[in-house]
């Protein structure tokens, strides 16, 4: 037992990054009860323009300059050229962020995305603060800006992004991988016949379950549409996030469908709906595929932002769990063969025990606590 202190560190882009940090904190407190663990999005801490700045920045390359996005993603000559807009960033924020760190004093800082892990290693640099620093990317590739020499520990989410950092130079002796974090009630057996009917689903018919995100950023009406044409016999269940447009107007939608079709706003109780279901198709987010894998649900990928989802869509896709659809039509005739295809189902999930890391969160918990040693006196 300790009185060890943790820090995790992300930015609520999405809901991928905050999701890792809570699932790494229910499980550090699960392996030790005795740990203080604090978990923090950065947004709250930076002056009100910066996280408006960033975040407007984000969102405006992605969804109206995606090539753009996708060439500065993970380019080295690019993130090279960034360093001196990093640097400003780690400027402006450092004494906000040095005053957390005084006063929370962690022997070690955990970062799930890569702006706070730039900036930690920032503060460790300069201010010559000594914690140790982890790195947890939430993708299946690791990119550029996560490498720094203050960083003490990569704990990454595939055997090819290990390969990938060691050939960009970081040391194997820091690297482990333990998988995208997932919530350790992911590891839960639950009935998907209960469940069905917990969520107003025919325990007879299978159930698509359809994801835009944890933002609701993607329409998810035309797909439903789309499903709704095809005559084969299934029920649609859609998660609309945090979308209450997206979600009043599917309602609406409801009464005038073929098939039956749920659909939920934001919900803590994704595996359960995973669990209920036979297939999804979803934005190939980090965070959700890797929920999808532990609960060895085929994959029908939608709709990928450019850079980070992109590349979990060929990862996935590569790995044979998942197919890529190009438009709303393809993904629902796909939706259909896959129904049909008993075999390809199965082939499918038999391939996710290549790359599925169910106990990803508790393996990470293991390390960190593993780095960061009792404090003396």
């Amino acid at each position: 037992m300790s009185s060890r202190t943790i820090l995790i560190l992300y930015v609520s882009v999405g809901q991928g990054h905050r999701k890792a940090a809570l699932a790494i904190q229910a499980a550090l407190k699960e392996s030790d009860t005795f740990l203080k663990v604090a978990c923090l999005d950065l947004l709250e801490i930076w002056p009100a323009w910066v996280g408006g700045l960033f975040i407007g920045l984000y969102r405006r390359l992605v969804h109206f300059a995606p090539r753009l996005w996708n060439s500065v993603y993970d380019h080295r000559q690019v993130r090279e050229g960034l360093n001196r807009p990093l640097q400003f960033l780690s400027w402006i924020s450092r004494k906000r962020v040095k005053l957390l760190l005084e006063e929370l004093d962690p022997d070690t800082v955990v970062c799930t995305q890569a702006i706070p892990s730039i900036l930690a290693a920032d503060c460790k640099r300069s201010l010559n603060l000594n914690y140790s620093l982890v790195a947890v990317p939430t993708d299946f590739r690791a990119h550029r800006y996560w490498i720094d020499d203050q960083v003490d520990l990569y704990l990454l989410p595939s055997e090819e992004s290990g390969t990938q950092l060691v050939g960009d130079g970081v040391a194997i002796d820091r690297v482990r991988v333990t998988g995208i974090p997932v919530h350790p009630e992911f590891s839960r057996q639950l009935d998907p016949l209960v469940l069905k009917e917990k969520y107003g689903l025919s325990p007879g018919d299978p159930a698509v379950l359809l994801m835009g995100g944890g933002e609701g950023t993607v329409s998810l009406e035309r797909l439903i549409l789309a499903l709704d044409g095809r005559r084969a016999r299934f029920q649609i269940v859609a998660i609309s996030g945090r979308n209450l447009r997206q979600h009043a107007h599917l309602k609406r939608l409801q009464p005038g469908l073929f098939h039956h079709f749920q659909v939920f706003g934001f919900i803590e109780s994704v595996d359960e709906l995973m669990v209920a279901a036979d297939i999804i198709v979803t934005k190939p987010g980090g965070l959700t595929t890797a929920e999808a894998l532990v609960k060895n649900l085929p994959m029908v990928l939608i709709d990928p932002l450019p850079g980070q989802e992109e590349l979990n869509a060929e990862f996935l896709e590569r790995n044979g769990v998942a197919i890529q659809a190009s438009d709303d039509e393809i993904a629902a005739e796909i939706v259909v063969d896959l129904l049909k295809d008993d075999n390809l189902r199965r082939q499918m999930v038999e391939s996710m025990e290549n790359i599925r890391k169910p106990d990803a969160a508790r393996q990470a918990a293991k390390y960190i606590i593993k780095l960061a040693p009792p404090r003396r006196g």
